[in-house]
C-alpha cells in the first residue's frame, strides 16, 4: 500500500483538487480521501499547516510527508512513483515535459476573468446562462490560441496523455460546457479527456452528479 491521503473540500469545485485526484488515479495508486467543509475552521487550517506549512487543500499526505499546491503534488507523485513501475503522468521527453509545466503554470496564473464568468461548478454541474464579459472573451480567445498551438488530436497534447491535459481540458470545458464557441478540434479534445475514468471518478462526486 502506498499510504497516501488526499485532503479535499466538500463542494468538489476546486480545479486543483481535481488535478491532484486525477494524478493519483492516473498513477493507479491506492489512497484515502479526507474531505473538509469550506470555509476551513481555524482548527482545520491548523491541522493542515502543522504538517504542510501552507494550510490549504489539496494536501497530499504520504506517511510523514505532507505537500500542498497541486503542481507540487503531481510532481511528487511522478518522481516518487516513477515509470515504468507506475504509469507516466509527465512526458518522457524533456522538452515536452517543460512545455507541460509551462501550460500548467500559465493556466494557474492567467484566465482569471474566464474563471470568474465560467466557474468550475458550471463545468461539473449546471451551466451558466449569462454571456462572457469583455475581459472573459479576451481570456477565451487567448485560451483558444494557446490550446490550438498544442492540441492536434484527442489523445493528448504530446501524442499521449499527461497531467497537463487535465488542466487544459478543464480550462476549455469552461467554454464547451457553457455553450461558448470553441473550434471543433478543441471541443472534441476536451470532451474526450472528460471521458477518462480518472476524470469521471472526480466529476461523479460533484453534488448534482450523484
Amino acid at each position: 500500500m502506498a499510504d497516501l491521503t488526499l485532503y479535499g473540500e466538500s463542494t468538489w469545485v476546486s480545479p486543483w483538487v481535481f488535478h491532484a485526484m486525477v494524478a493519483l488515479e492516473e498513477k493507479r495508486l491506492p489512497y484515502a480521501l479526507e474531505i473538509f467543509e469550506l470555509p476551513l475552521t481555524p482548527a482545520q487550517r491548523d491541522e493542515l499547516q502543522r504538517p504542510a506549512v501552507i494550510g490549504k487543500v489539496p494536501m497530499l499526505a504520504h506517511g510523514a510527508t505532507c505537500i500542498t499546491e497541486s503542481l507540487a503534488i503531481s510532481e511528487y507523485l511522478a518522481e516518487r512513483f516513477p515509470a515504468p513501475a507506475h504509469p507516466r503522468i509527465f512526458p518522457e521527453d524533456l522538452g515536452q515535459r517543460a512545455r507541460a509545466r509551462q501550460i500548467m503554470s500559465w493556466v494557474r496564473t492567467n484566465l482569471g476573468a474566464l474563471r470568474e464568468d465560467r466557474p468550475t461548478s458550471s463545468v461539473f454541474g449546471r451551466p451558466v446562462s449569462h454571456p462572457l464579459s469583455e475581459k472573459a472573451r479576451a481570456d477565451a480567445a487567448e485560451l483558444v490560441r494557446v490550446a490550438s498551438a498544442f492540441v492536434t488530436s484527442q489523445d493528448g497534447m504530446f501524442g499521449a496523455w499527461c497531467i497537463a491535459d487535465a488542466d487544459l481540458a478543464l480550462a476549455l470545458m469552461r467554454l464547451v460546457a457553457n455553450g461558448d464557441p470553441v473550434p471543433a478540434l478543441l471541443s472534441d479534445y476536451a470532451l474526450a479527456q472528460f471521458q477518462r475514468p480518472s476524470f469521471v471518478k472526480y466529476t461523479s462526486r460533484f453534488p448534482t452528479q450523484r
